[in-house]
């Protein structure tokens, strides 16, 4: 127990100062040393994830689930993978397994009502999924989002902007809710609202901006 405990933080501390690629190989030793230990197998796939070393963070989530078959966290670090990797339906098909092992995973009821929401597809079900993760979360910011999310996609723009305003005043610095927000009031013809929360969605973002940028100029006409 005590080496587990102290190869993963050493793991941690290897992380935090974004030496991704020494934090992998002392792992990996780890686990030559205790190759029967499940718990190294899954933060050693959570560095390839991160990485974005997907196929090896696949083999290495699937040795782990060979030795527990039924440990959700192994399903769906799984389908975080394979949804980072482009692999949607096998994402899906991971995450379907955690709530077939735990209905009441509130994380899997949330990233599948999400995954489908954002995909445009099985919103009905989306709906109820999200609902089932906030019986057990009820204050979650992010599940709320997806809530708002879903009933945006369905054109509920009214129900979506109280939801979202909800999830913004839970979490209120989270780019992907903000901009959320500003679809939502866009929805619902507030468009001085919308260009608020796009510039705040904007400030928040670390990557990816190409796509708020464009709303903002879309807007603005600059």
């Amino acid at each position: 127990t005590f080496f587990q405990e102290a190869a993963v933080r050493i793991a941690f501390l290897y992380q935090e100062q974004k030496k991704i690629e020494q934090a992998i190989d002392y792992l990996k030793s780890a686990v030559k040393m205790v190759p029967d230990n499940a718990d190294l197998l899954l933060y050693l796939g959570s560095l390839y994830e991160e990485n974005e070393e997907f196929s090896n963070a696949e083999n290495v989530l699937k040795q782990g689930l060979e030795m527990e078959p039924d440990n959700t966290r192994f399903y769906f670090r799984l389908g975080v993978v394979y949804d980072k990797w482009g692999r949607k339906a096998d994402s899906i098909d991971a995450m379907k397994t955690v709530i077939r092992l735990d209905p009441k995973d509130a994380t899997a009821l949330n990233y599948l009502g999400y995954t489908y929401a954002d995909l445009g597809e099985k919103l009905d079900e989306a709906e109820r999924l999200i609902k089932a993760a906030l019986e057990e979360k009820p204050d979650d910011g992010y599940i709320t989002d997806s809530l708002g999310w879903v009933y945006f996609k369905k054109g509920l723009f009214e129900e979506a902007v109280k939801y979202l305003e909800k999830a913004v005043s839970l979490v209120p610095d989270d780019p992907i809710i903000l901009e959320h927000m500003g679809d939502a009031y866009l929805g619902i013809r507030h468009k001085e609202k919308a260009l608020e929360f796009y510039k705040r969605s904007l400030l928040n973002k670390n990557k990816d901006k190409k796509n708020i940028e464009k709303k903002i100029r879309e807007l603005t006409g600059k």
